[in-house]
């Protein structure tokens, strides 16, 4: 009698071990398909702010006179800037 319940034991044991590999193997494919919230999606070139150095994507930039800004105001600031100058400054 004793044989049959260890032999029992040992195959639902046995079969709880299975099924819990298989569990974990699958949460595993789940997380190497699924993107990480850390992965980039989609990639976009950076450009730097001409006034302060700020690092922005290209696509939320300011563009004026063929350089970038952050904001529109960094970009009037340096056109001020640049139209106070003395000529041979600039």
């Amino acid at each position: 009698m004793f044989r049959i319940i260890f032999i029992l034991v040992l195959l639902i044991v046995g079969y709880l071990l299975l099924k819990s590999w298989q569990r974990r193997k699958q949460l595993n494919n789940q997380r190497r398909d699924a993107p990480s919230s850390g992965q980039i999606k989609n990639q976009q070139p950076i450009v730097s702010c001409q006034q302060c150095g700020l690092h922005v994507p290209k696509s939320e930039a300011v563009q004026h006179g063929g350089k970038f800004f952050c904001s529109l105001d960094h970009a009037q600031q340096a056109q001020i800037t640049h139209q106070s100058m003395p000529k041979d400054k600039r």
